[in-house]
């Protein structure tokens, strides 16, 4: 039997290929990684004491958490897998960035002089930028375990992007806490907090990618 003859036989008896359900597995990952971000958020730091009256706030700021992470996702999702070209996918996170220090400088011009500054900060230290990746870890473990099945080659990148999407689902929770509504303190620290995210994503996802 030569060798093409053993490759026909090998291949009669294979099943069709099992088709891949990563977007689901995806959908989990992200569900999960969220619940136990609100979850952490309902146990560690505790909601709003006046969540029930400030749920537009809340709303407002946990949609713009979930647009950071929709923005994210398309590169994600392109290298989870080798030599897929990212084309647009960057763009919309630079375009995305920009549309915040936009939105920031906007506000803080419709604030009176005075207010800005506390518009801004929130009056306080913005702890975002530190809550924001620690609720960001739980999504970005689950993540982390679903692209490594995956074999993805631009390791930085693909742990700066774990990072970024997991920031945004821990953005979304943080919400529940953050007492701060001022869209000034939102365009900016949420999205440095996302940021924050990202960076350690660069830096110690990838190194969970490599095999």
């Amino acid at each position: 039997m030569n060798t093409n003859d053993l490759i026909d036989a090998l291949a009669r008896g294979a099943g069709p290929a099992e088709r891949p359900h990563w977007r689901r597995k995806l959908a989990i990952t992200l569900a999960t990684g969220l619940v136990v971000a609100v979850a952490l958020v309902a146990i560690w730091l505790g909601v709003r004491p006046d969540i029930g009256a400030a749920r537009m706030p809340i709303m407002w700021k946990a949609i713009f958490s979930a647009a950071a992470a929709a923005v994210v996702l398309p590169l994600t999702v392109q290298l989870m897998r080798p030599g897929r070209p990212l084309g647009w996918r960057i763009g919309a996170v630079v375009l995305f960035v920009a549309l915040c220090a936009l939105a920031t400088w906007i506000a803080l011009m419709g604030e009176m002089p005075e207010r800005r500054w506390e518009a801004w900060m929130g009056g306080s230290m913005p702890w975002c930028v530190v809550l924001i990746p620690l609720l960001a870890a739980p999504a970005a473990v689950l993540l982390t375990l679903l692209m490594r099945a995956f074999a993805p080659t631009r390791l930085t990148l693909a742990g700066a992007a774990i990072g970024a999407l997991s920031g945004g689902v821990g953005a979304m929770a943080y919400a529940m806490y953050c007492p701060v509504d001022s869209v000034a303190f939102v365009t900016t620290w949420y999205a440095l907090g996302i940021a924050v995210s990202a960076a350690l994503g660069a830096v110690v996802v990838s190194r969970f990618l490599r095999w």
